[in-house]
């Protein structure tokens, strides 16, 4: 099967003078890889190769970056958002967004929000819309990664709950579903390398866009 990825990264920030989520996200944009499943999981796969395009973008570290994916969730077939953890060493899989800006450090448009709502509308937390089933299946066994509960509350749990709330606003679908899209957090390379990140990246994209 084929499929279409969005795909997307940051800009460095804070005392980062790098930030390996730009640099994981380059090496994908633009760029189609097959994925074959090696071994088939417990939940069943639509297919055992999935053939993924992947566009996106690196965004800024502020407002104007976490609003700008929801401009780009037609004609996609999932919404995977990558970005660094400094105090993870492993790779988190996030299962949800918080309804809450409240920034330890000044983002890179020099914003400091302390206990705000995102959307004043908004749910108080949204889950991603990926099938969780499938992907703590997938990496139940997979020591460099982890299923998180907590997405933070800085720019990145800001850019995941703006692009959930739009899927369920906004009723997008991909192949009779709603939209499927999540948001991973990486530890520096030095934990995970590169190469292994990479792998983990691309086996969650041909998990989530297969429906069950």
């Amino acid at each position: 099967m084929k499929a279409q990825i969005w795909l997307t990264g940051f800009e460095p920030f804070g005392h980062n003078a790098e930030n390996p989520s730009q640099q994981l996200v380059e090496r994908l944009l633009n760029t189609t890889r097959t994925h074959h499943f090696v071994e088939t999981p417990a939940n069943a796969l639509e297919s055992t190769s999935v053939e993924m395009t992947f566009s996106g973008m690196v965004l800024s570290v502020d407002e104007a970056g976490s609003r700008r994916s929801v401009e780009y969730l037609t004609g996609v077939d999932a919404v995977v958002h990558v970005g660094l953890h400094e105090n993870t060493e492993k790779v988190q899989l996030e299962m949800s967004a918080s309804n809450e800006n409240h920034f330890r450090i000044a983002d890179n448009s020099g914003r400091q929000i302390s206990k705000a709502f995102i959307i004043e509308s908004g749910d108080s937390q949204l889950h991603t819309t990926a099938d969780r089933d499938t992907i703590e299946s997938a990496f139940s066994s997979n020591d460099d990664a982890i299923i998180s509960e907590d997405c933070g509350r800085f720019v990145c749990n800001e850019t995941y709950y703006r692009t959930l709330h739009s899927i369920n606003a906004q009723g997008f679908q991909s192949r009779g579903r709603a939209l499927p899209a999540i948001f991973v957090h990486i530890p520096s390379f030095n934990h995970v390398s590169e190469e292994v990140q990479l792998e983990i990246l691309c086996e969650l994209c041909a998990h989530i866009v297969q429906t069950l």
